[in-house]
């Protein structure tokens, strides 16, 4: 019997090898050209048989049947934290810039549509002129405008009638509307915001 190496262990094999010299001998003893000094007839002993393996029980130091699962719930836990300080800093980072971007005073704003249409009447039926141009400004409490309007050149005794810029304030009553004062751009102070 052939046996490759590595099939056995070294003890197993140097047993197979023992037991394998020991018939060899055996054969040799009964040839007619044995030596006649050893005895016949030998019995070839059997091969030692490996030690058993003391192999030691595995001692499990706690049960871990549910150990993946608890990873998971803390996992999906830890992610929700993580998912909440996300959040909380984006709305966080999300509310200074809408308090950043609310208009101060003296900024330049687009008015509602309301206010546009109350400042254009009023410049048709109190000031007769039509407005072109409005820009208009915050100031707290009320916004101040500046109102390009066209200049008349059919009423030549009238001076007002060739300037081309108003300043109006509008402060708003409720409902929708607002009390409205107007009055032309003659000096540079005039054409401050807020002013």
């Amino acid at each position: 019997m052939k046996f490759y190496p590595g099939l056995l262990t070294d003890e197993e094999q140097e047993a197979v090898r023992r037991a394998a010299k020991l018939r060899r001998e055996s054969l040799d003893a009964g040839s007619p050209h044995s030596d006649p000094k050893k005895p016949a007839s030998v019995e070839s002993p059997k091969p030692a048989s490996p030690p058993p393996r003391a192999s030691a029980p595995v001692v499990v130091e706690k049960d871990r049947l549910f150990e993946t699962v608890e990873k998971e719930d803390t996992s999906s836990r830890n992610y929700l934290k993580l998912f909440a300080i996300v959040v909380a800093m984006i709305l966080v980072a999300g509310g200074i810039i809408f308090y950043m971007a609310l208009p101060k005073v003296g900024d330049k704003v687009k008015a509602s549509k309301e206010l546009e249409d109350a400042m254009r009447s009023h410049f048709l039926e109190k000031e007769k002129r039509t407005a072109t141009d409005i820009d208009f400004y915050y100031c707290g409490s009320y916004h101040w405008a500046r109102v390009g309007v066209e200049t008349r050149t059919d009423i030549p005794g009238n001076p007002l009638a060739k300037i081309p810029t108003y300043a109006a304030k509008a402060t708003p009553v409720g409902g929708g509307q607002f009390n409205i004062t107007a009055a032309p751009i003659t000096s540079p102070d005039q054409d401050k915001p807020c002013g």
